[in-house]
């Protein structure tokens, strides 16, 4: 999920802080205590669930107005 974000923010280092502080929220809203998005994504074998909380994040970005 990481690699992505850095993809799409195209080196602008400051939106992909954004996106990454809103995705972490995201996870940690459903799932507690969360390190980093890469040990949640690395923590999940399929993708199902690391796409559901990128959904979610997407919400909560579009709600702050990002």
């Amino acid at each position: 999920m990481l690699g992505a974000i850095r993809v799409e923010a195209r080196s602008d280092h400051g939106l992909e802080a954004g996106a990454v502080a809103v995705l972490l929220d995201a996870i940690r809203r459903e799932f507690g205590d969360v390190d980093s998005v890469p040990s949640f994504n690395d923590a999940h074998a399929s993708g199902r669930i690391p796409l559901r909380m990128l959904d979610q994040a997407a919400g909560l970005a579009d709600a702050r107005g990002l």
